[in-house]
């Protein structure tokens, strides 16, 4: 399958999520599911939620252990929220994407990647669709209580 294929079913199965979800929870970690079906070794996303003064990982898939606990201002995901855009870190294995979600101008959570650079080549196709699981997880989130 080429990437385009892959993103559109990607694409399709993130937006079946909010037709079965019963929560603002179970929404998050059901879009996080969907790329765990087709996740291979070396590839991981995880979400993180904004709480009162750190972000909290609340479901991830994959390889990459994130830390369970982020402080504000204490690292990646806190220069992605000042930023208020995707962000991209390369590593030495991999690229790591960061993009945050947001209710009005409050920011909800951060969805975080990790691809590993000899699989996998990030494109302009790839952040179009990084913005595109945000802004649905924007729209879809008042939803759930």
């Amino acid at each position: 399958m080429d990437k385009s294929a892959f993103l559109d079913e990607l694409r399709l199965e993130v937006g079946l999520v909010s037709e079965y979800a019963n929560s603002k929870n179970e929404f998050l970690n059901g879009i996080i599911q969907v790329f765990g079906k087709y996740i291979k070794q070396g590839f991981s996303t995880g979400i993180y939620k904004s709480q009162d003064c750190f972000f909290k990982l609340i479901a991830s898939v994959g390889d990459e252990a994130y830390n369970p606990i982020e402080p504000f201002g204490e690292g990646q995901l806190s220069i992605c929220a000042i930023r208020g855009r995707i962000s991209t870190i390369d590593l030495e294995q991999s690229i790591r994407l960061l993009a945050p979600f947001y209710e009005g101008h409050h920011l909800i959570g951060i969805i975080v990647f990790s691809l590993p650079k000899i699989e996998y080549e990030v494109t302009e196709e790839d952040m179009i669709f990084v913005r595109e699981v945000c802004r649905h997880i924007e729209l879809n989130q008042s939803h759930f209580s």
